[in-house]
């Protein structure tokens, strides 16, 4: 009523820049607040909250929502101005609403998801989710077994993985050996009408419009400007959304599997027919950016889904593994982010101060990986796990390991892995155990130490 008042609807707020260049906004609204009486004080949380603002007298606390609601007006200006309020909207409220209803950080981003998928963005829909989730959670007698791979079948997917072998040394030429895991990343490529090109992850709270060239702040925007650069589309008005299924910055492969899967999925709107070679090539371009240093190993993996043995090169070696039969690992997840970038720069400037030291250590790792795979290849799982073990040992030694991981890896030995080890760039992230008879043991072990775990078989 007060922004009509004037007999059309009009904005209550003021946008500019002062004498220094400042932004400036001014808000006046006349607005009638408390911070005595009976109804407050029957509320517990509001003496706490006075508290905590330092607030003395109700015209300081009407400050402070006026200075709340110009930073809600200056959200709604720039979602305005990129991605749209329409657009934007979707994932932003359901994010909310799972607030509501009491969703746990454990489950948040799940319910979030499913809330979308339902399009019943309602506090009642959220409670059911987390009730459904909850009861799920209670039904599961054994830890979660990854057999089945994650996601919509039909939609274009980039895989991820764990190498087993040859982390780091890979990037100076040996061998490495890899496998896919039942995670993966999904993209779907739509007309919008909107201009310009919008990319949305609702699971991760991403909703950004594109611009080319623009000084990018994250790798993932840099990455997708390549991209369609690259093909030829950021004249193209498009939604790009992405499912993700890997965990983030875990060192299994997510970056290389958002590229693969948005790489498909523009391929596969636009009819550009792309081959696995020409997607592989163009995710490790955009690996290249995201990491700096890039093996090829991620993209490969990402793009083939197959386990390989793999060695850089222009073509790169690829040479599929056959294990007899599979063999079933547990990957632990650390929750501190592998930042592969970081690590790989850590061991080039350790390399280029000692490259006789270091040349050693990346040959002896080539000489495991080429064991491993004979061990693999004889169903050796003994030897296999010995050679994870010494192979962990190297990657102690370049320093790129973590308290977590280290932890990680004592728990998986102690309670009965014939092997464990880092998997990834390092620094954080996930490692693997060889648990062929007693997987759930050591997932309990890992859980009940505040990690999360889970079981899968490769090959």
């Amino acid at each position: 009523a007060y922004a009509a008042r004037g007999g059309r609807y009009t904005s209550l707020t003021r946008w500019g820049k002062n004498a220094q260049g400042d932004l400036m906004g001014t808000l006046e609204i006349p607005i009638r607040v408390g911070t005595v009486g009976g109804p407050l004080q029957s509320n517990p949380s509001a003496p706490v909250s006075l508290r905590i603002l330092k607030i003395k007298s109700a015209r300081e606390l009407a400050e402070v929502l006026g200075a709340v609601g110009l930073a809600q007006n200056l959200s709604a200006l720039r979602a305005l101005a990129t991605e749209g309020i329409q657009l934007g909207h979707m994932s932003l409220h359901a994010r909310s609403v799972a607030m509501a209803a009491g969703a746990k950080p454990d489950i948040f981003e799940s319910v979030v998801e499913k809330l979308i998928d339902s399009s019943e963005i309602k506090v009642w829909k959220a409670r059911e989710i987390i009730n459904q989730i909850s009861d799920q959670k209670h039904k599961e007698e054994v830890p979660e077994v990854l057999i089945q791979r994650t996601g919509k079948e039909e939609l274009p997917t980039g895989y991820g993985k764990v190498i087993l072998f040859g982390e780091h040394a890979v990037v100076y030429g040996m061998h490495a050996l890899a496998a896919p895991v039942p995670l993966a990343m999904q993209a779907k490529v739509s007309d919008a009408e909107r201009e310009g090109v919008h990319l949305l992850i609702p699971r991760w709270g991403v909703e950004e419009r594109i611009k080319r060239g623009q000084d990018h702040k994250y790798s993932i925007f840099k990455s997708l400007d390549l991209i369609l650069d690259e093909l030829g589309l950021h004249e193209k008005n498009m939604k790009i959304e992405v499912y993700p299924y890997v965990p983030r910055a875990m060192g299994l492969g997510g970056s290389a599997a958002l590229a693969v899967a948005i790489i498909r999925a523009l391929s596969e709107h636009y009819e550009l027919n792309f081959g696995n070679e020409q997607i592989s090539r163009l995710a490790h371009a955009s690996e290249t950016i995201v990491h700096g240093k890039a093996s090829g190993i991620d993209n490969t993996l990402a793009t083939y889904g197959q386990f390989l043995l793999f060695r850089k090169g222009e073509p790169p070696l690829m040479e599929d593994i056959k294990p007899q039969k599979p063999i079933r690992i547990v990957i632990g997840l650390s929750w501190t982010q592998s930042l592969t970038a970081k690590m790989v720069n850590k061991v080039q400037s350790g390399w280029e101060k000692n490259r006789q030291l270091y040349d050693h250590v990346f040959e002896e790792i080539d000489k495991l990986t080429l064991q491993a795979r004979k061990a693999i290849e004889d169903y050796d799982l003994q030897r296999l796990g010995a050679l994870m073990n010494i192979n962990h040992g190297y990657l102690n030694a370049l320093q790129v390991s973590s308290r977590e991981l280290e932890e990680l890896v004592e728990i998986a030995r102690s309670n009965g892995a014939l092997g464990a080890k880092m998997t990834g760039g390092g620094g954080g992230g996930a490692m693997i155990a060889l648990c062929p008879d007693n997987a759930e043991q050591v997932v309990k072990a890992m859980k009940d130490a505040g990690f999360k775990a889970m079981i899968t078989d490769i090959g």
